[in-house]
Formats: C-alpha cells, structure tokens, sequence
C-alpha cells in the first residue's frame, strides 16, 4: 500500500508497507527489500524475535491448508491460552497467527482470502532476552505496560486494553547469543507504537531520558510520520511514531496506494537516479 525507499544512507532499497486498505496504524508491515550483497543477520537475543498477527476465530484451519499449500510449512500450538500457528517468511523471520475472538480492524478484502480468514493486524510482538529484570522494569514504568500472564519462558505484557495490537510478548533466553543490529537481510530492525499527539511523543522521550535511558533519537522526519527510536534494556529497537496529518493520503490517492515509487520532497531530484539504480538491483515483480 506504499512504495518508497529507506531514508538512511545513501543506497536507496525499496522501502515497502502492507496494510489493510487505509494503511491504519495496527495493521502495517514493512520490508526494506535488501538483495543478497547486504550482510545477513544473526538471530538471538535482543531483537524482536517474531510477529503475531490476528485473525478471526475458527480460521486456523483456513490459514493452515493455505500456507501448506503454497509451501510454507506451518504448524498449530498453543500459547499464552491462545491459538496459534507458527510458520516462517522466505527470508527466516518467524511469524505467528492468533485467533481472537473481537478485533475490530478492518482486514485487506482485495486478495482471495475471505473476509471472515482475513487478517486483521499486528497482535503482538516478541522480544528474544538473555535478562529479564530490567526489561520488565522499563516496560512497566518507561512504557506504561503492564503485566499479564506467562507461558513457561514467554511472558505477556499489555497496553491499556490488552487487546490485539496491544501486546508485547518476553521470550526469556538466557543461553541465546547475542543476535546483530543493523540495517541486514533475514531480521527484525524494529517495532514502532502508535502516538497520538506530538506532546506526548516528547513526554515520552523525556520520561525515558530521566530515567537514564539515553539512547533516544530527537523526532525524525520520515515523510508520513514522525518517529523516535529508542532501544530497550534488552537492546531491541522500538520506536514511538506519530502520523503526519495526512498519512499515507499526502502523496496518493486511495485507489492508487503503492502503485507507484514515492519519495519525500528532499529526495524528489535524485528520482531518476535512485528508479535506475532500484530497477538495476532491485527490480520488483
């Protein structure tokens, strides 16, 4: 639903999100399309480690024969009292599917996937940590979060409500090596959390600044949003984003959403340069 390039650096990658139709907050994936020169990651600790997505209950079944079919081995488990089944993305990145029984986000309808199978968004996150205690210290009083249940290694913590979208899942690992940071191929750069209100944002940042977590980036300018990152005690990267007025809106109209590359007004003069080079070592399908 939108094709742009990463900002940083002066290589352009593609820089494409997947959403539902609206490209709502809750509902977006991204993938910066690295080819096979980039460096590739090393899973482990302190990284997100997985991405949870919702969808209706009883379409477990669906979801499983689907992904099977189209040869990517999946498997159902239970976590956390939840349904769910596990599979990975062709780069290695593991994936989930939870059921839910109320997740009012509207699904993408525009593929062959039923309305009543379809994924609604993000449910959750997981957090790969060799050390537990002062991630949990950060997540309840620098985020707001709270506690909610574990599941042997895996601990649930949640925003307000609690519900999908709403939750940060701790896999403690203590014997795990160090996973890499960094812009590479096969694994998670970060997670970002919908703010509202550009006060807030900066309340945030100052509230993790004076608790003596100085690793947090003044706003940036990332074209439909702003965003601060800030890495976590266990060194995985989230950021609080708040969305430029127009969102996704700014640059195209609804019916064309990511039907075409798009770029911030600072990089519009390189754009023939930068469609070479992406069509010379990144061409899409």
């Amino acid at each position: 639903m939108k094709r742009t390039v990463l900002l940083d650096g002066d290589r352009p990658f593609y820089h494409l999100y997947y959403g539902n139709e609206y490209g709502e907050p809750g509902t977006l994936l991204t993938s910066f399309a690295f080819g096979p020169d980039r460096p590739e990651g090393r899973r482990g600790s302190g990284q997100v480690s997985s991405i949870s997505l919702s969808v209706p209950r009883g379409s477990l079944n669906f979801w499983l024969d689907r992904l099977n079919s189209h040869g990517l081995p999946a498997t159902r488990f239970e976590l956390l009292g939840d349904q769910r089944i596990r599979f990975a993305h062709p780069d290695g990145i593991e994936h989930q599917l939870v059921e839910v029984d109320v997740d009012e986000r509207l699904p993408w309808t525009g593929a062959d996937v039923p309305a009543a199978a379809a994924i609604r968004g993000v449910h959750s996150v997981t957090v790969c940590t060799r050390e537990v205690d002062e991630l949990d210290m950060f997540l309840h009083e620098g985020m707001g979060l709270r506690s909610r249940d574990a599941d042997g290694a895996v601990k649930a913590y949640t925003m307000a409500r609690g519900s999908a979208g709403q939750v940060v899942e701790v896999d403690h690992q203590p014997d795990i090596p160090q996973g890499t940071w960094g812009y590479m191929r096969n694994t998670i750069d970060h997670v970002a959390f919908d703010v509202r209100e550009a006060d807030a944002q900066l309340q945030f940042k100052d509230r993790l600044e004076t608790m003596g977590f100085i690793d947090v980036t003044e706003p940036r300018d990332r074209n439909y949003f702003y965003s601060v990152y800030f890495r976590t005690p266990a060194g995985a990267m989230f950021e609080a984003t708040r969305s430029h007025p127009q969102g996704f809106l700014k640059d195209e109209t609804l019916d064309s959403l990511g039907s075409c590359l798009q770029l911030p007004s600072w990089l519009e003069e390189k754009q023939d340069e930068m469609l070479a080079e992406l069509a010379r070592t990144q061409p899409l399908d």
